[in-house]
């Protein structure tokens, strides 16, 4: 039993040996490539932003250049770019042997909000506000009439208003019909406690309701190909068994 404990305890001895060995080596050549001008950062690449200029998001970590490749960590990277809010995530890898590769995953806009003071934001699926510095071509999005204090907007934050959910609702049903549909409305405004649509291409209005949207979406779209309509008339689609238009507003 002793001998049999004697060589439990040397092979243990061994194996801590060859691990502290192993963790030795792997020190040492990470610190050796942490200090080799031969992996001195000598270009950035930046992917995958969409509005975001390539230029901009360069500049911003300029200061990685001549630096070593390997002693850069992803958290370094996330620093530089934390207070831009459009981005929502990065991917950062090393190309053998000196340059340093950044992808970058935007948050869009998915709608524009208008406040009580005319100002206007868009905001992304998750009803985050984004900047309004620049407005992107891409980003040609319907505007809803909140009419939101502007002292309640703090950019990178949720924003939370009963219109922008009951748009964010309806579009989930209207996508069951038309995925199309949202994109030819350039905007929903309240008028009373009805919910008026802006056709975007000629400037007539609609009013759904609160039932039956995706039947109503189905007898508006075979209107719009059977007939034309002028900028002004109102397309009433609140009553079950009649359809109402209107030369005027409602």
């Amino acid at each position: 039993m002793k001998k049999k404990r004697s060589g439990s305890s040397r092979y243990f001895f061994f194996f801590i040996v060859l691990i502290v060995l192993i963790y030795g080596v792997y020190i040492g050549i990470n610190s050796l490539f942490t200090k080799l001008d031969f992996f001195k950062i000598k270009s950035v690449m930046i992917s995958g932003n969409e509005n975001l200029e390539t230029d901009f998001l360069k500049n911003i970590c300029n200061d990685f250049i001549n630096l070593n490749l390997y002693s850069i960590s992803k958290r370094d990277v996330l620093k530089k770019y934390e207070n831009i809010v459009r981005i929502d995530d990065i991917k950062v890898s090393r190309i053998f042997p000196n340059k340093l590769k950044i992808v970058i995953s935007e948050k869009k806009g998915e709608f524009h909000f208008l406040t009580e003071r005319g100002n206007i934001f868009p905001i992304d699926k998750n009803r985050v506000v984004l900047d309004n510095v620049n407005f992107y071509e891409n980003e040609a999005l319907p505007v809803i009439g909140t009419r939101i204090a502007d002292a309640d907007i703090i950019i990178g934050q949720k924003i939370q208003n009963d219109l922008i959910e009951k748009i964010f609702v309806l579009r989930e049903k209207f996508d069951s019909v038309n995925p199309d549909f949202i994109s030819s409305i350039s905007e929903f405004y309240l008028k009373g406690e009805n919910l008026i649509f802006v056709n975007s291409n000629v400037g007539y209005r609609i009013v759904f309701g609160d039932d039956e949207i995706e039947e109503k979406l189905k007898k508006l779209i075979f209107l719009e190909q059977n007939r034309t309509f002028e900028k002004g008339t109102t397309i009433d689609l609140r009553f079950k068994d009649q359809l109402v238009i209107r030369s005027e507003e409602i």
